[in-house]
């Protein structure tokens, strides 16, 4: 007759133990690795918006320079154009003709959008960075100021336009802007060479033309100033992003 060993309780037990101890070990390690390839993996895509959004932060700041550089241009060339048209006796004509001219030209800011709207569909949780998400908020509500007097600016030019047809042959004026020939001059407009005689000298047409055109200078004046602002923030922002990511 065989006869089956004793059987020990204490090793069951053992066994038993190790078996679980391995099982948790297997099962704490695998969500330890997990936990550690999605955080790897939202690093990653946290260090790729920074870095898309610097870029777009840069274009924002270069087209900003721009539009800048052209209100405080503009704005010399507002109160240059209120002055001769303020005369007792309207005369240099031709400076009238192009100033004016130039006044219904206006560039326009328009941020770059692509990382921005990333951010907004859900970038933003990945972002550690708490100061960071605060100032790129601060930075999009003055860009939203920007674009509040770009439609304020667009409704002004519409009647400073009207108001410019009072006054100018519309004939001589169209003649000054040519993309094909003139393409050495600031927006193609080539200045006129000789006085030409205004449409009209009425009193009334030209104090309203005088009028449209301190708005516009006014408003462009206040949207300068914002576009001053949003160039500073951008690149105390790029700074902040770069401090964090290097």
């Amino acid at each position: 007759m065989h006869i089956h060993p004793p059987h020990k309780v204490g090793s069951n037990i053992q066994d038993h133990f190790v078996h679980f101890l391995m099982l948790f070990l297997a099962v704490l390690f695998g969500a330890l690795a997990e936990n550690y390839r999605e955080n790897y993996i939202e690093r990653n895509k946290e260090h790729e918006y920074l870095s898309s959004l610097i870029y777009d932060l840069r274009q924002d700041t270069s087209r900003l320079n721009t539009c800048i550089e052209s209100r405080i241009e503009k704005n010399t060339n507002a109160k240059k154009l209120i002055s001769l048209l303020s005369q007792p006796v309207i005369s240099n004509t031709k400076d009238i003709y192009y100033l004016t001219r130039l006044m219904t030209r206006v560039e326009a800011f328009e941020g770059v959008d692509g990382t921005f709207n990333q951010l907004r569909s859900g970038g933003f949780s990945l972002i550690e960075d708490k100061k960071i998400i605060t100032e790129v908020n601060e930075y999009l509500h003055i860009r939203k100021t920007i674009y509040d007097y770009n439609t304020t600016e667009e409704n002004i030019l519409l009647q400073l336009r009207n108001s410019v047809s009072q006054v100018v042959k519309a004939e001589i004026f169209s003649q000054m802007l040519n993309s094909e020939i003139n393409k050495n001059y600031k927006y193609y407009i080539k200045p006129l060479e000789k006085d030409e005689e205004l449409f009209s000298y009425d009193k009334t047409k030209i104090n309203n033309l005088v009028y449209w055109i301190s708005s516009d200078n006014g408003n462009q004046t206040l949207n300068k100033n914002q576009m001053l602002l949003l160039k500073n923030k951008a690149i105390e922002l790029i700074k902040l992003i770069e401090s964090e990511t290097n």
